[in-house]
């Protein structure tokens, strides 16, 4: 109640932050960022990320180097 988000979206914000941290901090593949950050599906992944993010994983990823 006091994030005046739904759980859902609150883990959604959570998972990203980790994989965007692990995205722009190691080497590490997208696929294993994604299911070490909680998803099952590298597709889900990527749409929860460009939407929240505004930019794909890899894209992200470019953006540090």
């Amino acid at each position: 109640k006091k994030t005046k988000q739904t759980f859902m979206e609150y883990v959604k914000k959570v998972r990203i932050g980790i994989a965007a941290r692990m995205l722009s901090e190691t080497d590490m593949q997208i696929t294993r960022i994604c299911y070490e950050s909680g998803y099952n599906s590298l597709a889900n992944f990527n749409s929860q990320f460009k939407s929240l993010m505004g930019q794909s994983p890899s894209d992200y990823r470019n953006s540090f180097r």
